[in-house]
């Protein structure tokens, strides 16, 4: 288990904001309506789109860098 300051949790989220927008920005291919597509029918994330991977993919390796972190 972990745990995170409020700080670091905001931090994170900008920065997953962030590396989303420039993901989606970088592959033009995704319109408004394949925005469906990134998620499921209970509203969670798809993780069988590529886009939701390739996404996913530079957050995680944001949180290993330690990139997010307030005191970084």
């Amino acid at each position: 288990m972990m745990s995170a300051s409020w700080l670091d949790r905001l931090m994170l989220g900008q920065l997953a904001l962030k590396l989303s927008r420039e993901q989606l920005r970088a592959s033009h291919s995704v319109r408004q309506s394949d925005a469906l597509m990134l998620f499921t029918n209970e509203l969670t994330l798809n993780y069988q789109s590529p886009l939701v991977g390739q996404i996913w993919q530079r957050c995680s390796d944001a949180l290993e860098a330690g990139s997010y972190r307030a005191d970084a």
